[in-house]
């Protein structure tokens, strides 16, 4: 079970160094015009959906 969930921790790391990357563009583009707020609303849904789309791929490797 552990070396399943082993193999694609390189994957999900990705996922976050990804999400860290783009938080610069939300703070260039969505923290003048809406606020910290929103742009706190944003990263967290950039980072939700980052993760999600970052299992599926996931999923589809473990079944495939």
């Amino acid at each position: 079970m552990f070396r399943r969930f082993a193999s694609h921790f390189d994957d999900m790391a990705l996922a976050v160094l990804i999400w860290m990357c783009t938080l610069p563009l939300v703070g260039l583009f969505v923290l003048p015009f809406f606020g910290l707020e929103t742009s706190l609303i944003a990263a967290m849904a950039l980072l939700i959906t980052i993760l999600v789309i970052c299992r599926g791929i996931c999923s589809w490797k473990i079944f495939k």
